[in-house]
């Protein structure tokens, strides 16, 4: 438009991170993530409290030695840990890869070697496909290949997933974590 002048007022690039800061502030309690299925749903988490969890989330990936234009594979189905992912990781200075959940364990363990992860995060629901794909990864070069750090997602809205939690053997995983606990 003719004549407008770009100021802060309205004027912003749009990206995840300002996305998220903007709506935290002018809807800080308002629903941002809504979650529903046969099991029982986590409350619905506000713009407020998301963005504070992504944060945490940003903070956490840090302590892990994730740093700048580093990888972050993304393992999950449609759930809310995914979305915050989605903002947390940016947050973080890295790049989110997110995986296909459909994928077999071949093609998952092929993509996450091409990307060079540091960590994936692991929704329970998947961890089986995501077992075999670190163990072909562990295998590849006699274990020369450098396995990602695991991040499990226990968030179950539609079946129960496998007992599993962090401290759970992944064969040729050295560090596995809990979301949650991060």
């Amino acid at each position: 438009m003719e004549g407008t002048v770009l100021c802060a007022a309205n004027h912003a690039p749009l990206t995840p991170i300002s996305f998220l800061e903007r709506t935290a502030l002018v809807y800080p309690d308002c629903p941002a993530i809504v979650a529903a299925g046969h099991a029982a749903a986590p409350p619905p988490r506000t713009w407020r409290q998301t963005r504070d969890h992504c944060l945490r989330l940003a903070a956490a990936l840090a302590g892990l030695g994730v740093a700048r234009r580093d990888v972050v594979a993304v393992f999950a189905q449609n759930i809310p840990a995914f979305c915050e992912l989605h903002f947390g990781i940016p947050m973080a200075g890295a790049v989110i890869c997110a995986l296909n959940s459909r994928l077999d364990a071949g093609m998952a363990s092929v993509l996450l070697q091409h990307s060079e992860a540091k960590v994936v995060f692991v929704d329970a629901a998947l961890l089986g496909v995501a077992r075999e794909a670190l163990r072909f990864i562990s295998q590849q070069a006699g274990g020369a290949s450098r396995v990602p750090a695991v991040v499990l997602i226990n968030e179950a809205l539609d079946e129960p997933p496998p007992a599993a939690t962090g401290n759970d053997k992944i064969p040729g995983v050295d560090r596995c974590y809990e979301y949650e606990a991060l």
